[in-house]
């Protein structure tokens, strides 16, 4: 018997990275807090009829930016409802959950956004 979803009780779905740790090796962090491991897909839903659990997914990473209190990869996320979907890589200390969340808004104050010239498949 299928139990139903109870719509509250999900904080985000996402595309959750298989290895964390190969992406890390890739991408050394700027930060101490690291993360690494998904790509929000919708943050608190309201609707989970069309969700997919454990199906996999493939992310074309495009670019990297950062700044003194985030670090974050720019995917290619077809099922995310941000604006610049990203799998955040590491954030300072003491850094909010908004600003986590939002370190991919188009800001003044990235040091560096660094458009990959050989992009590639996370799988």
């Amino acid at each position: 018997m299928k139990m139903p979803i109870k719509v509250g009780n999900i904080e985000y779905t996402a595309l959750f990275v298989d290895s964390p740790e190969k992406l890390l090796k890739m991408f050394e962090p700027k930060h101490k807090n690291i993360y690494a491991h998904h790509s929000t897909n919708w943050y608190k839903p309201t609707d989970v009829s069309d969700l997919e659990i454990g199906k996999k997914s493939a992310l074309k990473i495009i670019g990297r930016a950062y700044d003194q209190s985030g670090d974050a990869l720019l995917v290619e996320n077809g099922k995310s409802k941000n604006k610049y979907p990203h799998i955040t890589i590491s954030c300072a200390e003491n850094v909010p959950l908004f600003i986590r969340m939002n370190c991919w808004i188009k800001s003044r104050k990235m040091i560096l956004l660094n458009f990959l010239k050989n992009q590639f498949l996370l799988k």
